[in-house]
């Protein structure tokens, strides 16, 4: 019952039934069902370990540093506001990690996801040819003379539907490239038409630009040969040069991209004001016109030193163990390699993107990370032994993750200094 429990909250919270169904519109579901979840939680059975993983550790960090943040506002509703809000996004990701506890219901859980974001995107698609079910009507780019798509709740802006619709894509290109079985085959190549035709309506450009992370990382992950790998490497590089070359002639006469950078910037500045706590969550904008459009920037000047800490280590933590858990399926077609894949390709793509969007608090990566963990805890319910074991050994306290927080800040500093 849990499990279904937690299946139901997870449709609330990403299709939104009660925002836009006249007879549901307005009721309390997610506050019921989670408290409902809540007090089936406590009573199950179930092992309550919630810092487990070094995900779960890292992902407790960032919570509690959200909170902490709001004590520079000075503002008594704010913090508690705050405060409520970070238990519910805790309470979702520490009843996946918990409730998840076998391959069958991870499988279920993923699948699930997946097709409520194709609802999502599906309703995109109805909304750009007339038929507009959640009543949010399209939004008009005035610097790009279009008309967008968007969803609603956490995908009212068409760059949050873009760059959430992306997570379709990889678990669709593992299941087109299930050789020799058909419905398979179909049922992928269906979900990739729907995902990358709702990106393209969103007429998101970091939309494009995830979705082509996404593909491109999916792909080297599949790879078994070295050499191709190399390639890979060699080919990637050249387009980063070239992409960076292409944005960097004549962005001071984009007003755009000069914005982007005025806003690191003020980030910087907040950084500077509030060098251990920041400015508090989602408190940018009120110190500067315009968002930041970057989620380490946002996370360095919202969060400060700690929570810009526990951002990267979250991001390092994940991504070690997938890449850990690619390399022993490596040269298997077992349905283990097509999971690591996806999320390897999705949570790849979540980095590259959140350097031009402001996604620090995304639900739909939470949502992600969590089932990683739950895939973490699958493994060590087998074995602490093995490949794994180092994903399995980051403390809280790494020196790795100190370094890569600090070279994040040295690389923000040293762009500005060029560039401003």
């Amino acid at each position: 019952m849990l499990f279904a429990g937690l299946l139901l909250f997870i449709f609330l919270i990403i299709v939104r039934p009660q925002d836009f169904v006249p007879s549901l519109r307005g009721r309390p579901l997610v506050f019921g069902v989670m408290g409902t979840m809540l007090f089936g939680w406590v009573l199950s059975p179930i092992p309550k370990k919630l810092f487990r993983t070094p995900q779960d550790k890292f992902v407790g960090l960032f919570f509690l540093l959200i909170v902490i943040s709001t004590l520079s506002v000075n503002w008594i509703t704010l913090i508690i506001d705050t405060a409520i809000a970070t238990l519910k996004l805790a309470l979702i990701y520490y009843f996946i990690v918990t409730i998840v506890d076998t391959e069958i219901k991870l499988r279920v859980a993923i699948w699930t996801m997946i097709f409520f974001m194709t609802i999502v995107a599906g309703m995109g698609i109805l909304q750009a040819h007339g038929t507009d079910i959640t009543g949010m009507g399209m939004s008009w780019a005035s610097d790009k003379k279009v008309w967008q798509i968007r969803g609603i709740g956490n995908f009212d802006n068409p760059n949050d539907l873009a760059y959430s619709v992306v997570l379709i894509v990889p678990f669709a290109a593992g299941l087109f490239t299930q050789w020799g079985k058909i419905f398979r085959q179909i049922t992928g190549a269906l979900l990739m038409m729907i995902s990358i035709y709702c990106i393209y309506l969103t007429r998101s450009r970091g939309g494009i630009l995830s979705l082509a992370a996404c593909l491109a990382f999916w792909f080297y992950f599949r790879l078994s040969n070295k050499s191709l790998k190399r390639v890979g490497w060699l080919l990637a590089l050249i387009g980063v040069v070239a992409a960076v070359t292409i944005q960097a002639s004549g962005y001071k006469d984009d007003a755009s991209a000069m914005g982007r950078v005025e806003a690191w910037v003020a980030g910087m500045e907040m950084f500077s004001s509030h060098p251990l706590i920041g400015t508090g969550k989602n408190q940018f904008m009120e110190h500067h016109k315009r968002d930041s459009h970057n989620s380490f920037v946002e996370a360095g000047a919202e969060l400060g030193l700690v929570g810009l800490y526990a951002y990267i280590g979250v991001l390092y933590s994940t991504m070690f163990f997938l890449l850990k858990s690619a390399s022993e399926n490596a040269g298997t077609d077992d349905e283990q390699r097509m999971y690591v894949n996806g999320f390897l390709g999705y949570v790849a793509s979540y980095c590259v993107a959140s350097l031009f969007s402001s996604r620090t608090y995304d639900l739909v990566i939470l949502l992600i990370i969590a089932l990683v963990s739950a895939n973490s805890r699958l493994y060590m319910a087998k074995s602490m032994d093995g490949p794994l074991a180092p994903a399995y050994e980051i403390t809280l306290w790494n020196k790795k993750v100190v370094l890569l927080t600090l070279l994040t800040l040295v690389l923000w500093k040293l762009f500005l200094i060029q560039v401003y």
